[in-house]
């Protein structure tokens, strides 16, 4: 059964050992079943990877987790909140942060008003375009040290439409960064990248705080096995496999339906 909508809003006694916790999470599309009934639970700090062919179902449980999709049937909670049917804009106040396949950012302002937009928007303030003398030597100074924790900090005053392909996948990391948030989920943040800008992600995504909880959605195997330190494998919207790297590709099971076809591209 769905959970009530009038519950939604506050604790409702979930598992507050878990930072996201996920109960039989179905999402249908009409006649199509993208999801089957997902249960996944994540610890805080956990580095989790989420893998599967294309048509999984791994974007729309990230979809469902950020509050972009409410789910047919099944709970999320977050931090022991039941935001299931809390639209998006809740989830920063829970400090969940996203990327997303395509680039989210503004093309036409810098890197510096990027991440100041992302650092107002977390802080719930009244958005400007433009760096308004008034905004404290805080956000400023914030801005710029989620440059530098993703190697931007010489590209600061850049245009984001001037940037390669890999450092708008840095700046989109850093506008999440930036608001420190609790549950972090990437997706597909290496896809496009270069051989080069593939390890240096993966340096950045291990050099993530201690207490972030990172879900990530990654076909790239490399990237996945050396962040995730726990992986879950879907296939036609269930979860057909979960454990450590080294589980997960000794798994017969994975090798059938992932590992040894060409979805893993």
């Amino acid at each position: 059964m769905a959970p009530d909508a009038t519950a939604a809003g506050g604790i409702d006694g979930g598992d507050t050992s878990s930072v996201v916790q996920l109960s039989s999470v179905t999402m249908a599309f009409g006649g199509l079943l993208a999801l089957g009934g997902v249960d996944l639970d994540v610890a805080q700090g956990q580095r989790l990877a989420i893998l599967g062919p294309n048509g999984a179902g791994k974007t729309t449980l990230f979809n469902v987790v950020a509050g972009d999709l409410v789910p047919t049937q099944g709970s999320v909670v977050i931090k022991g909140v039941d935001c299931t049917r809390l639209p998006s804009r809740h989830r920063p106040r829970l400090g969940v942060a996203r990327t997303y396949q395509k680039a989210r950012s503004f093309p036409g302002l810098t890197v510096a008003d990027n991440l100041y937009l992302a650092l107002v928007g977390r802080r719930g303030r009244h958005m400007s375009l433009l760096w308004p003398g008034r905004v404290g030597r805080d956000l400023r100074d914030r801005a710029r040290a989620a440059a530098s924790a993703v190697w931007l900090e010489d590209r600061i005053g850049m245009r984001v439409s001037d940037l390669s392909h890999g450092q708008k996948r840095q700046l989109e990391i850093g506008m999440a960064l930036a608001t420190d948030p609790d549950v972090l989920l990437l997706d597909e943040p290496a896809s496009g990248l270069s051989r080069g800008e593939r390890e240096r992600l993966t340096e950045l995504l291990e050099q993530l705080p201690a207490h972030t909880t990172l879900l990530l959605i990654e076909h790239d195997m490399d990237v996945a096995f050396q962040v995730g330190r726990r992986v879950v494998v879907m296939a036609d919207g269930l979860v057909v496999a979960s454990g450590s790297p080294e589980e997960v590709q000794a798994n017969s099971l994975v090798h059938e339906i992932y590992l040894g076809s060409e979805a893993h591209t």
